[in-house]
């Protein structure tokens, strides 16, 4: 607590100050009465907000509502009109989200907010005595005020707080604050910020059949006490009998009204928090007076750990409830948030209310043979940085964490066990799990006892099942391809074989192909020369079907490594069929005599050379196309084994040096 003393001559100052300010207050509110628009005013998409403040900081209108379930609805509220993001500060139908086409419209002496058949009020604001409502303004301050024939102020959103307060905004004993569901449902939550008659201000976690449990409190009691929130975002509360009595409730400066947009809300998740936003997109000052960006920033937190401030004396199970874990995330300068997590293989008892506690997704553990019985069928989690405080019933020191984990697995009603490596301390815990929190400041590391969900192992076995059928049909198509592949190459082959040639209607028209050792007959030998050339040597020879005519017969040479070439019928073949044996007898080798480079990369020639021998096949319709070498040759599709290239050919001839 921070006391301060406030002389009575600055209060008398400060009110004297403020008399001459009063007729020019209610001159403008009569000014902005007249400009209100004509009602009735109605729900719908897209709509302008019904009214502005002055200077344009705060609107009043119906706002979209985000949430999923509550599509096409509305809130009627005020919000802050210039921040990047429309904030809400207050709302007249948090409980009662108004559909498409209600309408705000007077009834009587009272504006009435309606649903669109007109059945039901879904608000009505309370005001003393019989004036008529004349119209809604909207002040600089953030209050909305309604005006009676005379421009009095007869109700104001400011003496009907929701969950926030603003600069300028006093809030006096027995009022209070009341946090909503979530960021996007308004619905009354389960904290309450309360300034209570006997002066105390206390934080309230509210829980079912109207108890309320507190979790923070000023000790303010015997105060008439009144919480004042200053332009300059500073909160306390005032002693009214004493003005000598103070409790500050805000620690850093929050940075200038002239900088800054201020509020303070109970949020969702209970924290009581000081909020800023720059006025402008870039702040460039320093300190106080900088901003980390355009959105709204936490300046301080009560209490600052919610997570801690829930015990399993006065909370069963804590913030989370029984096995649940809380967590804070944000905070230095943003937008802090309590949530709530369960552990590996646990679930919510509740998916809409989460901090209502977690349950196992598996049977709990039993010492009458229980599935934990079962070695193999445990295991457990590793969570560091977390920690249940209670539910311990063992300790040990002087274990390692390995001995640690191990007690836990030997023990059947352990299903929890912290590990702490400063003390080689253990704690084995068992359930119900209680107070469960995540942070980086514990150095603690828990171990939670799950079973190895046995349905992942018949998810296993059914998925090699059904890859083994898939890998068995797919090697039993392929088998089935390969032998009709064989059996049609054979078929074509004998059937060009047995076929002949009729070399004498032929072979004037058509190229014929002859094997070496019909051209080594024709020429007996390779015997008489007619001639040389650039490639090599012209024999003279007779076909053996046509005696009469001669033919001319170049022998050719090969042109890489090997200058001359005596083709023979003896040791080895041709030198495409050579080649083809040294592939399949898987010694390429020696097509690469005295080539070091083309020695360090046997797979690379390996490649090369069984795309050569696809594209020199004698049957066209085999030869692969261009862009398909190309694939090959760049390892983008796989090689099959080609088929010899000589299939067609008689006996191939053999070659040596």
């Amino acid at each position: 607590m921070v006391s301060s003393t406030l002389p009575h001559c600055c209060s008398l100052l400060l009110l004297l100050l403020l008399v001459p300010l009063l007729p020019t207050v209610f001159t403008d509110t009569k000014d902005d009465c007249n400009k209100m628009p004509i009602l009735p005013f109605v729900a719908r998409p897209g709509i302008d907000p019904f009214i502005k403040s002055p200077s344009g900081e705060f609107a009043f209108g119906f706002r979209p509502l985000e949430s999923s379930e509550k599509k096409n609805q509305f809130l009627l509220a005020v919000w802050f009109n210039k921040t990047k993001d429309p904030t809400i500060v207050w709302s007249a139908n948090g409980n009662k989200p108004a559909p498409e086409g209600s309408e705000l419209k007077q009834s009587g002496k009272k504006f009435v907010l309606n649903d669109p058949d007109q059945v039901s009020e879904l608000w009505k604001p309370q005001m003393n005595g019989s004036s008529k409502s004349s119209c809604f303004v909207m002040l600089d301050s953030g209050n909305l005020v309604i005006l009676d024939e005379q421009y009095k102020i007869i109700w104001e959103s400011f003496h009907e707080p929701t969950d926030t307060i603003l600069p300028g905004q006093i809030l006096p004993m027995n009022t209070s604050l009341r946090s909503h569901q979530s960021d996007t449902n308004y619905s009354d939550g389960r904290f309450e910020a309360s300034l209570q008659l006997d002066g105390n201000f206390v934080l309230y976690y509210l829980l079912p059949e109207k108890i309320r449990r507190p979790y923070y409190a000023t000790m303010t009691m015997q105060w008439k006490s009144v919480l004042n929130f200053t332009e300059d975002g500073r909160m306390y509360i005032l002693d009214a009998n004493n003005s000598t009595n103070s409790y500050s409730l805000t620690e850093k400066n929050s940075g200038s009204k002239e900088s800054f947009y201020h509020m303070a809300r109970i949020d969702p998740d209970g924290g009581f928090r000081l909020y800023r936003h720059p006025r402008k997109e870039n702040p460039t000052s320093d300190g106080p007076e900088s901003c980390s960006s355009s959105s709204w920033n936490e300046v301080q937190s009560i209490p600052d750990d919610i997570c801690g401030r829930f015990d399993a004396n006065t909370f069963v199970g804590g913030f989370c409830g029984l096995n649940g874990i809380c967590q804070t995330l944000g905070g230095s300068g943003g937008v802090r948030d309590t949530i709530c997590k369960c552990p590996p293989q646990f679930s919510y008892l509740d998916p809409s209310n989460y901090w209502g506690g977690c349950k196992p997704n598996f049977p709990l553990p039993s010492c009458d043979n229980g599935w934990e019985a079962n070695k193999g069928h445990v295991t457990l989690q590793p969570l560091p940085n977390v920690d249940w405080p209670f539910s311990d019933y063992s300790f040990l020191e002087g274990v390692n964490e390995t001995e640690c984990k191990q007690q836990c697995i030997d023990d059947c009603m352990c299903v929890v066990t912290i590990y702490e490596k400063a003390g080689d301390y253990c704690w084995k815990k068992k359930y119900p799990l209680s107070n469960g929190r995540f942070s980086t400041n514990i150095t603690r590391k828990a171990f939670i006892k799950v079973l190895i969900d046995p349905g992942s192992e018949k998810k296993g076995q059914s998925a090699v099942v059904v890859l083994a059928l898939l890998l068995g049909s797919s090697a039993f198509l392929n088998i089935l391809f390969f032998s009709a592949s064989i059996v049609a190459i054979i078929y074509l082959y004998h059937k060009r074989r047995n076929s002949g040639w009729n070399i004498d209607s032929t072979l004037a028209t058509n190229v014929r192909s002859y094997t070496y050792k019909e051209l080594d007959e024709a020429t007996r030998g390779f015997k008489q020369t007619v001639g040389k050339g650039a490639f090599g040597t012209v024999y003279k020879g007779v076909l053996a079907s046509d005696s009469k005519r001669f033919v001319a017969v170049k022998k050719l040479e090969i042109i890489c490594c090997k200058s001359s070439v005596a083709f023979a019928l003896g040791e080895e073949e041709a030198l495409i069929d050579w080649a083809y044996e040294c592939y399949k007898d898987k010694k390429l080798d020696k097509l690469i005599e005295n080539d070091e480079e083309a020695r360090n990369d046997m797979k690379r020639l390996e490649r090369l050379v069984i795309v050569a021998i696809w594209c020199i096949q004698e049957d066209p319709s085999l030869r692969p196309s261009m862009k398909k070498v190309t694939q090959m040759l760049e390892g983008v599709i796989e090689v099959s084994v080609p088929p010899s290239p000589s299939l067609f050919t008689s006996s191939p001839p053999s070659f040596k040096k």
